[in-house]
């Protein structure tokens, strides 16, 4: 059972970084994938294996945004569920049960939500996507009614997008995602002997590049289950050398972004 969890958990983990993003104003927002850019760290998971050793051979690492980056322009204009499901799949939805806005602690749910029951979102839902800032992780949950393409027959179906929301212009480490996750890598093996698979966590650490390129709020919010490796990884991550280039909003302004170093088992 286990063993499941955590090969469901590694599936949502590498969909949430490749997930639903928005097209742009001229393909009037209609479910475009976010492309990554190999330059920004905030929207690109490198995943590199650990020291190969008989231990534990597969210790994971990764940096980017909790889940599918959205920005948040595109957000503010969003007036329909289709803005957030890929056009093949909202092809197939015949009618909607409800449809959900989230806010999200995390990957946990939290009371913050709306519900609406049809393509359109509601004033209420849209209020509260325009109010959200920078980095805010939301779940768009869509219940519907939908037409089987094989078979023609009407089955109930769902789609769960996570979505993070980012500035126009994300963070980037200026010597190249490959370089932070090569420090990381190299510079934490000496914890990694004692590591076993059956005690290892899918781990998260959450840090933020300020408006001015330097690192705060390092913190751990998913244990790896080994504190020592958990304490390795924070004074790593706050003592990376190198500079970042701030996140810039819309207008050019510089403003401070949220990212996730994801390490140990891979998870969600």
């Amino acid at each position: 059972m286990k063993k499941s969890i955590l090969i469901f958990c590694a599936v949502l983990t590498i969909l949430s970084l490749t997930a639903f993003g928005f097209f742009n104003r001229n393909d009037s927002l209609t479910n475009q994938v976010e492309t990554l850019s190999s330059k920004s760290i905030a929207s690109n998971l490198q995943v590199i294996e650990g020291p190969s050793n008989k231990v534990f051979p597969n210790f994971f690492y990764g940096v980017g945004t909790r889940f599918g980056p959205i920005k948040k322009g595109d957000l503010d204009k969003a007036r329909s569920i289709t803005d957030f499901l890929p056009k093949k799949r909202t092809q197939q939805i015949v009618s909607y049960k409800s449809v959900k806005v989230i806010i999200l602690d995390d990957n946990k749910q939290t009371d913050i939500n709306e519900t609406g029951h049809s393509a359109i979102l509601t004033a209420s839902q849209i209020n509260l996507l325009q109010s959200l800032d920078y980095s805010t992780n939301i779940l768009i949950r869509a219940d519907y009614l939908q037409r089987d393409r094989e078979t023609n027959v009407l089955e109930d179906s769902y789609s769960t997008p996570h979505l993070t929301i980012v500035p126009e212009k994300q963070a980037e480490y200026v010597n190249g995602i490959d370089a932070l996750v090569e420090y990381l890598k190299e510079n934490s093996k000496e914890n990694m002997g004692l590591v076993q698979e059956s005690k290892l966590q899918p781990a998260k650490l959450y840090f933020t590049v300020t408006k001015k390129g330097s690192i705060s709020n390092v913190r751990i919010v998913t244990s790896s289950g080994y504190s020592s490796i958990d304490k390795k990884m924070i004074d790593l991550m706050t003592k990376a050398p190198g500079k970042w280039e701030p996140a810039e909003n819309l207008k050019g302004k510089k403003v401070d972004q949220e990212l996730v170093f994801s390490y140990g088992l891979m998870g969600c």
